[in-house]
Parts: structure tokens; sequence; C-alpha cells
């Protein structure tokens, strides 16, 4: 490959320079045998037109030293024809003016030898002046359609500098559901047959009209636009050599066929080929490489090819190769406005359509929420978990008015939703204790179970059609509520039995009321992720984990454990079946606070409390005396005093069951706390009862001994 580069800034650099020798030589600046024969010889040939030999080799020149695809590779072959007939036309013009003069075309001038020879079979071919008026029309149909070529250039070159034209070396944008296109290896100039084995042409698609946003809504601008970023097709071939190289190292024939190009990876799709062995009859057999034995080698692909982790989808969904993704060397940072403009994306017209990033073909993975109509986020800690849920809820309020959409936030980790407070969309605010997190999902439950009431009197199936019941009748519509957690173990660590029950309840039944649960959490595990909500959760993201296990634990296959985190991640969507890899969606802090301020400035901010706070209040309440005599009772019986256990027999959460330990040691019935973590000393027996009072007594009914 670097021979191949060589030879091509060579042959570029010789032909600059030959420009340049051409014309010191045309005008007389310098001499020398080989140059003095050299323009003799364009001169005498070609007179006037011996200037446009300086054009073409230097027009050359720079297409040899371009790095990369140069816009101009694709000039039409009839434009380039009709360059070419404009130009003997003018040369045989030049020779009719001139006179038809040999001696003249001899001297070097007029348009030469080869302009005389043709204006002499003009003349031959057609009596009188009628050669000269048919060599004047033919030099205008040939200047309007070269010119026409220029004009088609000068775009190319416009929509090249300015990177927003439709992408034409690159597969044409489709829906993330379609099977996008795969691009053929570049072929080395010394190895002309490989591109027999190449992979189907680019298929280009028309620009979609452009879907106009409703005024109501916050308009693009707001956000960040794409960088586009083009590939280094000489490290793609590079890559791809040194793919089947390692191969049949290990005696596994197989050839890079094509290969996809997205914003973090590269991916390569390697067809197994053939191999012979010797059947039970002696005679020889071709066998075709298993896919398994590919796979095996992720680790020997990786050292050759220097990349940090490598991934091997064995086989492509619906593809007969095996893709290899190698990482680019410079990663593309994926926005959500370039993902919002897409043609697929304004073909969507679900209210809860979903832009999560693009995929390793640089094609946008879109996702409609109410269909999911759940989703499950994993990832270790700087893995893109957060980010995807802010980028999750902007993509959400960016299409939906307050009226339509309704958003419940619970940010345990106190710092990252947070900055969505002032939302109009937002029920009540940003919940972030453990106590206020769980009665939002008790209201949510309680929600659902209203709206269910409300959709059996009216005798629909789900929200959709009682809203469109409602709008027949000019009644309010319910919007949907989305409910979005930010960390789900610290709620399960902290009300195991309340979270998830109330998760899994919402999981399975909210959907037709237009209730949908969006949760992400650093700790995919077993106790965390449970069976039960694992099965209610069929779409889910795997960022970066730990290890193979929790991989599985989350998408039920290996893969994340190998992504490079920064928002490389793998999409299960429940219609396709088989985990994406994309790149998530990145999103600033001004981007949302700009999306924040316009649904602001739109609608004026409410001071209406949250409508699980009355809920909240009636908990608190009926906790008071009546928890506390239930608490006695458990320690009484048990004689055993930690705040875990009163989690447990009494199903709360840990504030309130450490709020209650303090009641319990004021009134006498506990010690005070031990170190260590040990459990509290009990100060009451089996038999003794206690007041809330603090009056305590045995269960002696008679009267004390003096």
């Amino acid at each position: 490959m670097r021979l191949d580069r060589f030879g091509s800034d060579l042959a570029g650099v010789g032909l600059l320079l030959l420009a340049l020798l051409t014309l010191l030589g045309l005008v007389s600046l310098t001499h020398g045998v080989v140059i003095d024969f050299w323009i003799g010889l364009l001169r005498r040939w070609l007179g006037w037109g011996a200037f446009l030999v300086i054009l073409a080799a230097g027009f050359g020149g720079v297409l040899l030293l371009w790095r990369g695809d140069p816009p101009l590779r694709r000039l039409p072959l009839g434009r380039v024809l009709s360059l070419e007939g404009l130009v003997f036309t003018l040369l045989a013009l030049a020779a009719l003016v001139g006179g038809r003069s040999l001696e003249r075309a001899d001297l070097g001038l007029d348009g030469g030898l080869v302009g005389w020879g043709l204006a002499e079979l003009a003349r031959l071919a057609l009596p009188g002046p009628l050669d000269a008026v048919v060599l004047v029309l033919l030099a205008l149909l040939f200047a309007a359609h070269a010119l026409g070529g220029l004009a088609w250039l000068s775009r190319r070159i416009e929509s090249w500098l300015a990177q927003d034209a439709p992408e034409e070396f690159l597969a044409a944008e489709e829906p993330a559901q379609a099977s996008p296109t795969l691009e053929p290896v570049p072929d080395a100039p010394d190895k002309p047959q490989r591109g027999k084995r190449s992979g189907p042409k680019p298929v280009m698609v028309k620009p979609v009209a452009r879907v106009e946003r409703s005024p109501n809504l916050p308009p693009l601008d707001l956000l960040i636009p794409d960088q586009d970023s083009r590939p280094d097709e000489g490290q793609i071939h590079h890559s791809a050599q040194l793919i089947e190289q390692t191969l049949a190292e290990f005696g596994i024939p197989a050839r890079v066929v094509g290969f996809r190009v997205g914003p973090t990876v590269t991916q390569y799709a390697v067809e197994p080929g053939f191999v012979d062995k010797i059947g039970p009859d002696g005679a020889p057999q071709r066998q075709k490489v298993r896919v398994s034995q590919i796979s095996g080698l992720a680790k020997d692909l990786a050292l050759r090819l220097s990349a940090e982790r490598l991934r091997i989808e064995a086989p492509v969904p619906g593809q007969s190769f095996v893709g290899v993704e190698v990482p680019n060397a410079h990663s593309a940072m994926v926005r959500l406005r370039s993902l919002l403009e897409t043609p697929a994306m304004q073909r969507m017209t679900a209210p809860l359509a979903l832009a999560l990033g693009r995929d390793v073909s640089g094609q946008p993975v879109l996702a409609d929420l109410s269909r999911m109509p759940h989703m499950l986020v994993a990832g270790t800690t700087g893995s893109g978990k957060s980010v995807c849920i802010a980028a999750i809820a902007t993509c959400l309020v960016m299409n939906n008015s307050p009226e339509q959409l309704r958003l419940a936030m619970l940010d345990p980790k106190m710092v990252e939703l947070i900055r969505f407070k002032g939302l109009p969309h937002l029920l009540g605010t940003v919940e972030t204790e453990t106590e206020r997190m769980l009665g939002v999902l008790r209201w949510a439950l309680q929600e659902m179970d209203a709206r269910y009431r409300l959709l059996e009197a009216n005798r629909v199936r789900d929200l959709e059609g009682y809203n469109q019941r409602a709008l027949r009748h000019k009644e309010p519509t319910l919007p949907r509520i989305v409910i979005l957690i930010d960390e789900l173990a610290d709620l399960m660590m902290s009300a195991p039995e309340q979270t998830e029950g109330a998760i899994v309840r919402l999981a399975q039944l909210a959907r037709a009321v237009g209730i949908h649960l969006v949760v992400a959490t650093q700790r995919p595990s077993t106790d965390v992720v449970t069976g039960l909500i694992k099965a209610n959760f069929p779409a889910r993201i795997a960022f970066t984990v730990a290890s193979a296990v929790d991989s599985r634990v989350i998408l039920d296959v290996n893969g994340a454990e190998t992504l490079l985190g920064h928002g490389d991640m793998l999409f299960l969507n429940p219609e396709v079946g088989t985990p994406t890899r994309a790149q998530g969606v990145i999103l600033t802090d001004a981007e949302m606070d700009q999306v924040i301020a316009f649904w602001q400035r739109s609608i004026p901010p409410s001071e209406e409390a949250a409508p699980w706070e009355e809920l909240l209040q009636e908990a608190e309440e009926e906790g008071g005396d009546a928890l506390v005599k239930q608490a006695i009772e458990v320690i009484r019986r048990s004689q055993h005093a930690s705040t875990s256990m009163l989690q447990r027999r009494l199903r709360i959460g840990y504030p309130r069951a450490a709020r209650l330990m303090e009641e319990l040691e004021a009134l006498g019935v506990v010690g005070p706390a031990q170190p260590g973590g040990r459990e509290r000393e009990v100060l009451m027996s089996p038999d003794d009862e206690i007041d809330l009072d603090g009056s305590a007594r045995d269960g002696y009914d008679g009267e004390d001994e003096d």
C-alpha cells in the first residue's frame, strides 16, 4: 500500500513538472535538447492547442496527488468526450481561419497539422462555406455539453467543500431497519484482480424534501450540527490486507469483500473460503471454513491491526459474511441535530420516536419507544448512560409539547437529570430522595389504574383510541408519560421489593395507557436487573461493561465487554432480535439549556405541585403510630434489631426504616447504634410490652414485689 501511494505521488509530481516545463518552453524562457524537441513536436502537431497540454498535465497531477477520494474523479465520460471534441473542433476552426495553409501548420501556427488535417477533411466532405458552418455548430454543441459538465463539476466541488450534499462515496442514508449498502474495498493499482470481488456499487437516492417543523416546537438550529468526516481509503485497504494475511497465517482462507464506515468503527466484511480435506473414501473434499474459526481469532486480529479492542460479528444478520469491527483512528461525534434532519427520522410519525445514534455504516439508529414499550440501559461509569438518558429526554421534548408528553425524572445521583429542572414537560420536579422516588412509582401505578378505568368506561383499547375519541367529542386528551430513572441500583438497594414490584407491574401493564419506562443502571447484575425486570424490558442498550457475564445479563449475548466506551453501544431492538452496534448521541449542556429556555419562553411557569405530593403526605400520616407499633412487634418477637430487617419485614425504604430505628431508640426499645454495622441491642424481652409514650411494662399482671 505504501508503494502504491509513493508511485501515485511520484507520477503526480512528474505531471506537474511536465506542465511547468512545457509552459516555460512555449514562452521561450527555457531551452534544451529534450525541451526544444518536445515543444517543437507540440507546436507542429497542435499549433496553438499546445497550451491545452499544460492544463491537462496539471489537472492529472493534482488528481494523483490528492489524498483520499477527490470530488473530480467521477466526471461523466460523456462530458469528457465533449471536452475532447471541443478541443479538436477549435483546432480545425483555427486552421480554417489561417486559410488552411499547410506551411503555417508546419511552422506550429493556427491548429497545427492536426487542425489542418481536420479542416481538410471537412472541406472534402462538405461543399463551399458549409464546412465552416458545420464546424461552428459542432463547436457550439460540444461547448454546451462540456460547459454543462463544468457546471456540474463546480457544484460537486462546492458541495464537497461545504460537506452538506448527500453522501456519494459512502452508502446512501436509509432507515435503520434497511440493510445498509456495502462499500467495495479500494483496489490497489498492482492488484487489478481484486476488483472482481468488490461488493455492489453504492446506490444513490434522491434527497427527500425537508419536512417543515411546527413553529410550536423548538427549531433544530438550537442544536449543534454534525461535522462530516471521510474515510481514509488507504488505511482501509491496508487493514483489509492485514485481515486477509492474518487469517491466512492461521490456515483460514478468507477474503475481505467490502467495508462499512461508522463514526467509531469500520466493519470489514470477511467472506469465508473453502479448505480441501480428505474424505472417508480418500478423495479430497471442499469444506467451507467454519464461522467459529474466524471469531476465535479476535485477539490475534486485534494484535495484528494494533487495535485496542476488536469485535467480530459472526455472522452479520441477513448477510453471507462475518463482520470484523476495527476502531477508527479518529472517532466522529454524532449530534442529535443531524439525526433529526435525516429523511428516515422525518418519515417517522410516531410521537415517541427516538434518535439513538449511528451504526457501523453511518446510518441513523432510530426507534419508537411506544412500540418497545420500555427501555433498559446499562454500562459502567463513564460509558455514556447518563448522556444517553439526557439525549432521549431532549429528543422527546424536541418533538412533543407538554400537552402531548409529560416526563417524570428520578435522579438518585443528584447531578445528571437535575439539569432539566424548569422544563414545562416535567411532572413536579426532578426527584432525588429515595422516599419521594418510591412515591413517584406508587403514583404511576395509581395513574395507570385510573387510566385503565377510563378506557373501560369509554370502551377503547389504548390511549391512542381514547385521545381520538376525546378529540371528536372536543374533550381534553391524556398526555403520554415517560418515567426516566438514571440509576436503578440505588433504588434496588434501598427498597428492592417495592422498586421491583412497581417497575415490573408498570412494565407489564402500562403500555396501553401511554406510560413508558426508561431505566439506567451501572450494575447490570442479577440482583439489580432481576429476571422479572429483564423479561419485561425487551429493548435494551448496553454500553461498555466490565465482563462478558454482565454483557449476557443485559443482552443475553457476549460483546458489550469489547466496546470502546464514550457512547459506543449495542442496541437490542425487540423487532430485530440481534444487537446493533452504534455510536450514541453526544449532547452538550448548552444544547439542553437552549431547548429548555425555548419551552420556558413558550409556556409560562406553573406553580402546580407534583401529582404525587398528596400521596406522599397520606403515606406519612398512615405510617405514624401504626408503623411504630408494627416495628415494636417485629423486634419484640424476633429479638433482633436492624434497619435492613425493618425494610424487609415492613416493606419500606431505607430512609423511613432508619427514622423508625431512631424513634425506637428514643422509646427505649433498642439500644444505640453499634460500631462495625452490628445489630442494635434489644432492650425488651418477648414478654414485655411498651406504650408509645415510653412507659414500659412486662407481661406480669400482678403487683410488683417490694
